[in-house]
C-alpha cells in the first residue's frame, strides 16, 4: 500500500498517541492511589481513542482514493 506523506505522518501520529498512552499507564501504577490510577487510565483511554479515529480517518482517505481510482 503507497501512502502520501500526510497519510504517513498521520499514521506516525496515531502511533505516537498509542506510545503516551502505554507511557501513562506505566505511571499510573507506580506510588499513587487508586483515584490518581483512574484518572490517568481516563486520560490513556482518550489518547487511545484518539490514535483509533487518526487511523480511521486514513483508512477512510485511502477508501476514497481507491474508489477513484
Amino acid at each position: 500500500m503507497i501512502f502520501d506523506k500526510d497519510e504517513f505522518e498521520k499514521i506516525l501520529g496515531a502511533e505516537h498517541h498509542l506510545f503516551d498512552a502505554a507511557l501513562d499507564l506505566s505511571r499510573a501504577t507506580q506510588e499513587m492511589e487508586l483515584d490518581e490510577i483512574i484518572d490517568d487510565l481516563d486520560a490513556v483511554e482518550y489518547q487511545a481513542l484518539s490514535a483509533i479515529l487518526a487511523v480511521k480517518e486514513v483508512k477512510a482517505v485511502l477508501g476514497v482514493q481507491k474508489d477513484e481510482n
